[in-house]
């Protein structure tokens, strides 16, 4: 299905230049590996060591190379000196010969955060025609670069004079193959201990055998690093690596029936490859990946699972083309550390609103992770969805995940999670938990055992239960989200695979009909008049069950409607409207906050709520509303903590006169502790807040409810003012006619 692993191009934004240190004993070698590589020509007369060389960047790359030679008892002295003096730096006496041989520092310290120009791969070479020398790279080269750089920089084991060792007389003599076997024994345990070491090679600087092979070789293991995807020590693929492989699939997934078609994977092909897939290049992978599947299904139908898709991956990894998985995953917006960058221009949206696409995008994961279809999301199913997320893979609404994710916002989603955190993660921050250090280096010779891949994701938090979701909570839920932050919401939709923005082709919604709708209800009223009551109650949950609310939180409900037809030829549809309550705290309802709280007029309007029981409260809020709110704001007064008393009536009085003066509808009483009334009146008051703030909807059994200040007066004066206009172009018509017959008068 892919192109060959040296036709792929990438060049790293953070990635400007490349060192390569060539190490190894006296007579093996290295510089002469080194002039061949370079001159693309064996001479016989090349200095004991190389100067530094500096290969320009090629086409594909565009990175700088540099070449260090060393020699063989200084570099291991300086080596073993640097570790014991507990310290990566050289000593001052040291320098000279330092800067000839390269830089020995490790990239990183335990002790300092300076960060030192450091090596970034060693080519590590033996003669095989002297196997002595093969046995000091396990005896003292690879644990000398273990100790020193930490198992963190890839080594590429080079085997020089290949030439010399054809031609021994006990190859001569008996099978060439069986010299070759007993390298490849000796190989095998040495790999297996220094999982540092990426491959093995044998070539010959004198015959240009693979010498090309050897340098590009420990180019690629900094361009294509393999400890991000691929986990030596388990022989399987990260975690990180396997997430951002099931977000690709799911991409290209456009039924959502957990299937790749062939013509979905000719998309996927040509999106990143820009080649076809060829009619038999699935049939033919199958047989290749079904092993590294861990007896999972590969296809299904005559089409490609996850299982096999990510075996496809593990599969070109065994056999060292990392510059596939990579092109794929570069493509698709993941960094080195496999963090999936989200584009800049999430940054800048600000509506805020579902685009069409992404609702039918919300829904389709609604119907695909729907395990038992019952229309219910699990707890099991919601973790499903965002297992291919980062850690914490949960909804940007559980509390852990949107206090990072909503940094800076002027609301967070209200903590309604009733089950907590297990006891080893609650007072902790769970991502200290996750270990994303992973063994370097990899395996080329290939073992009688593959490397597997496939499993179930799991995740830190898989102890969290978190509440099922029908389907209206579920988009309910991503509605909250966009009202809270727009480019938040449009970056974790980016997560989850929705390739498209998710507010665009927002003018051709706004003339169409759809059976949603959201409405946004900011609730301000004076501290301790009951808006966290209210909120309970209208949310369906348990009034009495309230903390003071220091930050402005924000939740979610729906309920249906039944409205009008548009045409006297439609008939009558039900509408869910989403209902996004945000209660602000009275410590924040001051000018600046509700200047980007309430930026747009549409579809938004704002609960005024007052305590009946005292007349300070009312007043009060008469303040904020004054102070706060501009006349084209759709506002309404709500009456909370209702009881019927002379004290009552005359608060109620005054409430019911300054909504008369301002020409709005009368204050709504609520009490949200009288159980008997409670289900009537949720509904009630939650269709009055519909009617209010979504004026382009009509219920039958009402009209257009007053909620901006001087509406029918306004209405009347436009009116007025038409009839005046009118009025006058008419006047100014007639004197017009009267000057043209009296001209014509004159004339005649």
């Amino acid at each position: 299905i892919m192109m060959a692993s040296h036709s792929l191009k990438y060049q790293e934004k953070n990635r400007k230049s490349i060192t390569i240190l060539v190490l190894g004993d006296e007579e093996v070698g290295k510089s002469s590996l080194i002039s061949t590589f370079v001159a693309r020509h064996f001479s016989e007369a090349v200095p004991s060591v190389m100067t530094r060389i500096r290969l320009p960047p090629d086409l594909g790359t565009q990175v700088v190379t540099t070449i260090c030679d060393s020699k063989a008892d200084k570099a291991s002295a300086m080596l073993s000196t640097a570790r014991s003096n507990g310290s990566l730096t050289f000593l001052s006496s040291q320098q000279k010969e330092y800067e000839k041989i390269g830089t020995l520092a490790s990239n990183t310290t335990t002790n300092s955060t300076v960060q030192q120009k450091g090596v970034d791969s060693i080519i590590l070479v033996y003669d095989l025609h002297k196997f002595e020398t093969f046995v000091r790279l396990e005896n003292h080269w690879l644990p000398l670069i273990e100790r020193h750089y930490n198992g963190k920089v890839p080594v590429i084991v080079a085997g020089n004079k290949l030439d010399l060792f054809l031609q021994t007389e006990t190859c001569m003599a008996e099978n060439p193959l069986s010299a070759q076997v007993q390298m490849h024994q000796h190989l095998v345990p040495l790999l297996q201990r220094f999982h540092f070491v990426r491959e093995c090679i044998r070539c010959s600087a004198k015959n240009l055998l693979c010498v090309q092979e050897v340098f590009v070789k420990a180019q690629e293991a900094i361009l294509y690093p393999l400890p991000p995807i691929f986990d030596t020590a388990s022989a399987r693929m990260t975690k990180k690596c396997k997430k951002a492989f099931t977000r690709i699939f799911r991409m290209y997934d456009k039924d959502n029936d957990g299937l790749l078609s062939n013509s979905e994977l000719n998309d996927f092909q040509h999106q990143t490859f820009l080649v076809p897939l060829g009619k038999k290049d699935l049939a033919g992978w199958t047989s290749n990946i079904r092993w590294y599947a861990e007896e999972e299904e590969v296809v299904r139908d005559g089409k490609l699972t996850l299982a096999g898709f990510l075996a496809l991956f593990v599969f070109l990894i065994d056999k060292n083309c990392l510059g596939m998985p990579w092109k794929v995953l570069r493509k698709f917006g993941y960094s080195d550390s496999l963090d999936l960058t989200i584009p800049k221009h999430f940054q800048g949206i600000n509506f805020p609103s579902l685009s069409t696409a992404s609702r039918e995008f919300l829904m389709a994961l609604f119907n695909q992770f729907d395990s038992d279809m019952d229309g219910i999301l699990s707890s099991d199913d919601i973790k499903d969805i965002f297992s291919i997320i980062s850690e914490p893979a949960l909804p940007p609404w559980y509390p852990v995940r949107a206090k990072r994710l909503l940094k800076g916002c002027f609301s967070f989603p209200k903590d309604t999670y009733e089950r907590k955190l297990p006891e080893d993660s609650s007072t902790k921050n769970p991502l200290d938990k996750i270990d994303f250090s992973l063994s370097a280096g990899g395996i080329i010779i290939a073992s009688a055992t593959p490397f597997h891949s496939v499993s179930k994701l799991c995740s830190s938090f898989d102890g969290v239960t978190l509440p099922p979701m029908t389907q209206f909570d579920w988009m309910g839920h991503w509605h909250m989200l966009t009202k809270i932050s727009p480019s938040v919401a449009a970056a974790e939709l980016y997560r989850l695979g929705h390739r498209s923005s998710s507010f665009q082709n927002m003018k051709r919604l706004k003339n169409r009909r759809r059976k949603e709708k959201e409405l946004l209800v900011v609730v301000v009223g004076s501290k301790g008049c009951g808006k966290t009551s209210l909120i309970q109650f209208l949310l369906n949950k348990d009034p009495y069950k309230t903390e003071p609310t220091v930050m402005s939180e924000t939740s979610t409900t729906h309920d249906k409607y039944e409205i009008n037809a548009l045409e006297k030829d439609e008939l009558r549809e039900d509408i869910v409207v989403h209902f996004i309550f945000t209660e602000v705290p009275r410590v924040l309802q001051t000018k600046e906050n509700f200047k980007s709280l309430i930026s747009l007029p549409r579809d938004q309007e704002v609960l005024v709520v007052f305590c009946f029981n005292t007349e300070k409260s009312l007043l009060d809020s008469i303040k904020l509303e004054e102070t706060l709110l501009q006349d084209d704001v759709p506002r309404i007064f709500v009456i909370s903590k209702n009881q019927d008393n002379k004290g009552t009536k005359l608060v109620y009085r005054a409430a019911e006169e300054h909504c008369q003066k301002l020409d709005l509808e009368i204050p709504i009483p609520t009490n949200s502790f009288e159980e008997s009334k409670s289900k009537n009146q949720r509904k009630f008051i939650l269709k009055h807040f519909a009617q209010c703030g979504l004026e382009e909807i009509f219920f039958d059994d009402t009209h257009l409810k007053k909620v901006k200040p001087y509406t029918e007066k306004k209405r009347r004066l436009g009116e007025i003012h038409k009839i005046r206009t009118c009025i006058s172009g008419l006047v100014v018509v007639a004197a017009a006619v009267a000057l043209v017959c009296d001209f014509f008068l004159e004339v005649l």
